[in-house]
């Protein structure tokens, strides 16, 4: 009897894809670890490249020829250089390096892989890591120089600009800042305004840093403290938060009361975050960048809306929420922007 073949109604293509994707990030991965992109900014071969980083001269080109096929390099007469993608990201040393905030960020993935999320599944969260560590802080706050420098402040700036009470502010508060690149940008687009950058002491310490380096001194202070518990000053026309109420996310209702006393009448808060669906499944990005931390025990992450229904808890008179999906790379999910308005 004859068998037939079963139908194809199904596009595996994107399930076929999926462990070659884990190949494509320990090649970039790999390459980042051993700067080989500082080797490539001017053309060299595989064995000189070898030769200088103490590797396996075939299993060299082989990368090297992998890492064209990324489109990280090009290759003409067996020499081997940097895109110009790869010269403006990936090598050290650059004002907008990503290699750093790569590796930073996909160390929160590494206890998912090689049978890790099989292992958590099985025993559930290990036990949690103390995150008040001063080094953990710092290590996020340097790591996220480049990643906000190569475009989140720029693209935030301008969405503060253009509110329409943007011309009016004298004094603004960038609470949980981060290295300060946010705050600076929003101040430089402004003629005159003071900003206040307040993060945990040893981010503050970078904030500083950073503040010196573009020499914003005379308008941008910097304050270390915990804007959960700690006195963060008032009278401000505009505060804003970027990515971070999460670590507070079950204290939002705290935290917007004490937002809304230090602004003065009719003033804006400004908070980006994430938006997951009520069911926890979409969107798609938010939920797999997430995973991570939720299976380890540090489930921060927020439901759509929840930061506007939170203010409006607290007493603000005016909300309004904008989806924004091309603030930060597609895989880390859209951002939702929330605007709340302090009475009259």
């Amino acid at each position: 009897m004859k068998k037939s073949l079963p139908s194809t109604t199904c596009d595996s293509s994107a399930l076929l894809d999926l462990p070659y994707e884990a190949v494509k990030w320990e090649l970039l991965k790999t390459a980042i670890e051993l700067n080989l992109f500082d080797r490539t900014v001017e053309p060299a071969t595989a064995d000189e490249i070898a030769g200088a980083l103490a590797l396996h001269p075939a299993n060299t080109e082989y990368v090297l020829n992998a890492l064209v096929a990324l489109g990280c390099l090009t290759k003409a007469n067996g020499r081997f250089q940097n895109t110009p993608r790869a010269e403006a990201l990936l090598a050290s040393g650059k004002k907008t390096s990503l290699g750093a905030a790569m590796l930073y960020m996909a160390g929160w993935n590494e206890p998912l892989l090689n049978g890790g999320l099989k292992k958590l599944l099985q025993d559930g969260p290990p036990p949690r890591e103390d995150l008040a560590d001063p080094a953990i802080w710092e290590q996020g706050a340097r790591a996220g120089i480049a990643l906000t420098r190569a475009g989140r402040a720029q693209r935030l700036a301008r969405l503060v600009a253009a509110l329409p009470e943007f011309p009016s502010f004298t004094k603004i508060l960038d609470m949980g800042a981060g290295p300060g690149l946010i705050g600076i940008a929003v101040t430089a687009a402004h003629p005159s305004l003071q900003c206040v950058v307040f993060d945990q002491p040893p981010v503050a310490k970078v904030a500083e840093e950073v503040v010196a380096e573009y020499g914003m001194g005379d308008r941008v202070t910097v304050e270390g403290g915990d804007y959960m518990t700690d006195d963060f000053g008032t009278g401000y026309e505009f505060v804003m938060a970027n990515f971070t109420l999460n670590f507070y996310r079950d204290r939002l209702g705290d935290i917007m009361r004490k937002v809304l006393d230090a602004l003065t009448p009719g003033g804006v808060f400004m908070v980006t975050s994430d938006g997951m669906s009520v069911d926890g499944t979409a969107p798609a990005a938010s939920v797999i960048s997430w995973l991570s931390t939720k299976v380890t025990g540090h489930d921060m992450s927020f439901l759509t809306g929840q930061v506007a229904r939170a203010m409006l808890d607290a007493g603000f008179v005016s909300t309004e929420m904008r989806t924004l999906t091309d603030l930060d790379a597609p895989a880390f999910g859209p951002v939702e922007m929330t605007i709340g308005r302090k009475g009259s």
